[in-house]
């Protein structure tokens, strides 16, 4: 026989059945009452959790009722802030609930009768993997079992759902607005260099200087430099099948009828803006040629109309509304002085003719970053003829430079002024001018600063030549006819009388965008399942512990000692002691779980007290046991 040693005391072999717990009247206690205090405070508690659980509720109703708020009002961003945390707190609180409430059925239960396997599947299946464990465990499915896994199925898909509930989305609205822009035809307002009312020239050539000399990529933009919308040439546009309607590309590669464009008032900071304007622009239509030239007829040169004291000279014909306008543009091919004399045709002669195109071009604005996105030639040209003014001229043969729209005969000046904007007459002698602006322009736009000489325009072809002074004359004239607008003052009442532009004005639509808090309605109808189970379960614990009339002897070690006839030793108080009471009392009483018959061949297993009057010994593996 093995060793007993440090097994401990061996003083009794035997029990008597007959001891039962001291039945001491001082020590009784009624059965459980709702009015007592620890019944009051207990259901308290499970109260203050079944209402805790209704959170998930009101945040859920929170969400459908702020569905499509601007995520900005007050309290939005903490529901979804809040939504973040849904996940952790919702299983944990799931778990806390439910374990509760399956113990408080266990609890009724065992007062009202059941079965050990009914209590025991209550008690293993307060967590969500001792619930799939329990069916393996207790080898036997009951009814419960799938009413079980559902419960606990409901745990991390209310934690998912909190979290999915609520999201943003940009929501999106519409208004009517009214556009005004600056007409294309309005009245020349300058009579020349030594006038009274050349004043402006000095802006208005400084615009147009900068419009020429800026980079390739502003010029290239659908904007100037100013934010004006620039329009697009309709006759450079590929034509599309069944509309007259041709879209304006995307790209830089846009032929722009100016480099100055059209300034808008009442464009929003915020928003997409679209509407129509009517406009139009003046075309350029140029034959060009090469002709030779020597020094001896340089000085005769400048005899001709228009001639700027540079290298060129810029004749028009008759200048008014019964005469179609016709312009001779002559350049001298240059090279620096100490460059060999040229040779070949270096004197260009274009003879131009210019006309009106009227278009209709839709625009689109995101905020004040505005494009061109279509043209179309326009069924109601924006002329803007005056009612004493007449003339024989087709539509498109009458433009603003040979008196349309204009109240007197100022426009006469615009050639003269259009010829010195960028090459004053002074400072150059009669051997060797540099190229001015203009010049440079015609001969490469993307290099109009460092030009020292100028090629052979005639070379260039008459595409080119025609489109540069389309650009050239369009960007002057809307320069010329508000400078202070084209700069970025564009008032729809013009305050100063010299300035007297035209406005045309146009309704269009403003689409404003703002983020909003978007409810998933799915996961709405799935997060109320889940919240509501919670909160009835809660409710339902609340009842249940208050109906419970004996001791809370459930999932606590101490009710293992409860008349326990190895633990007779144990102090008695009353039966209605909760087990967590009597774990409290005996917190330091020895107990062993061994063989409390081990003098005998076969020994028993049972849970005893290590008091010195009971032998309780260690568990062997050379024994056997009952």
């Amino acid at each position: 026989m093995e060793s007993r040693a440090d097994q401990g005391p061996l003083l009794n072999t035997g029990l008597d059945d007959s001891i039962a717990p001291s039945q001491d009247p001082r020590n009784s206690r009624s059965a459980r009452r709702v009015s007592s205090l620890s019944v009051i405070g207990e259901v308290l508690l499970d109260l203050l959790i079944a209402v805790s659980c209704a959170y998930f509720i009101v945040f859920a109703v929170l969400v459908y009722a702020r569905r499509n708020q601007p995520i900005e009002q007050p309290g939005n961003r903490d529901l979804i802030e809040a939504a973040k945390y849904t996940p952790t707190i919702f299983p944990i609180l799931f778990s806390a609930v439910v374990a509760k409430f399956l113990k408080a059925i266990a609890a009724v239960k065992l007062e009202h009768g059941t079965s050990v396997l009914a209590i025991e599947y209550l008690l293993q299946s307060r967590t969500v993997f001792s619930t799939f464990m329990a069916p393996i465990t207790l080898k036997t499915i009951n009814v419960l079992t799938p009413v079980l896994f559902l419960l606990w199925a409901l745990s991390p898909l209310g934690g998912q759902a909190g979290l999915r509930v609520i999201s943003t989305q940009e929501s999106f609205s519409n208004a009517t607005q009214n556009f005004t822009y600056l007409a294309f035809v309005s009245p020349f307002s300058n009579n020349g260099v030594g006038s009274a009312s050349a004043e402006p020239l000095v802006p208005i050539n400084a615009i147009f200087t900068a419009a020429i000399i800026a980079s390739a990529k502003t010029k290239n933009l659908p904007q100037d430099q100013f934010g004006n919308v620039k329009v697009p040439v309709y006759e450079s546009l590929s034509p599309e099948d069944g509309t007259d309607w041709r879209s304006v590309p995307e790209s830089d590669d846009v032929e722009w009828s100016s480099l100055t464009g059209l300034p808008i008032h009442n464009l929003p900071s915020t928003g997409v803006s679209r509407f129509t304007m009517n406009t139009g622009y003046m075309l350029t239509s140029c034959n060009t040629s090469g002709h030779d030239w020597t020094e001896d007829y340089r000085q005769s040169l400048e005899d001709y109309i228009g001639w700027s004291g540079a290298n060129y000279a810029l004749s028009p014909n008759r200048v008014d509304q019964f005469a179609i306008t016709n312009f001779t543009f002559r350049s001298l091919d240059l090279l620096p002085a100490s460059s060999p004399a040229p040779e070949g045709k270096i004197l260009t002669v274009a003879n131009c003719t210019v006309g009106m195109s009227y278009v209709e071009v839709q625009i689109k604005c995101d905020g004040q970053t505005c494009h061109s996105v279509a043209v179309r030639p326009s069924p109601n040209p924006a002329s803007h003829p005056l009612n004493y003014s007449h003339s024989a001229l087709s539509v498109t043969d009458w433009t603003p430079i040979n008196g349309l729209g204009q109240e007197d005969i100022m426009y006469t000046q615009f050639f003269p002024d259009f010829t010195n904007a960028t090459n004053p007459t002074v400072g150059c002698d009669t051997v060797f001018c540099p190229p001015s602006a203009i010049e440079a322009y015609l001969a490469d736009p993307a290099n109009t600063v460092l030009q020292t000489s100028t090629t052979k325009l005639w070379g260039l072809g008459d595409d080119i030549i025609s489109k540069r002074f389309t650009q050239l004359i369009n960007t002057y004239w809307i320069d010329s006819i508000a400078p202070a607008a084209v700069s970025g003052n564009f008032t729809v009442a013009p305050q100063s009388n010299l300035l007297l532009y035209n406005t045309d004005s146009t309704f269009g639509t403003v689409t404003t965008s703002q983020v909003v808090v978007k409810c998933e309605y799915p996961w709405l109808a799935l997060m109320l399942l889940c919240s509501i189970v919670l909160f009835i379960i809660g409710v339902a614990t609340v009842v249940l512990s208050a109906r419970r009339r004996g001791p809370d002897i459930l999932d606590r070690f101490s009710s293992l000692l409860r008349d326990n006839p190895y633990a007779n030793t144990v102090p008695h108080i009353s039966s209605m002691e909760d087990a967590a009471d009597q774990s409290k009392r005996l917190g330091d009483l020895m107990v062993r779980l061994g063989d409390v018959r081990p003098e005998e061949d076969i020994g028993y297993v049972a849970i005893g007290v290590l008091d010195g009057k009971q032998a309780v010994q260690k568990l062997s593996v050379k024994r056997d046991y009952a």
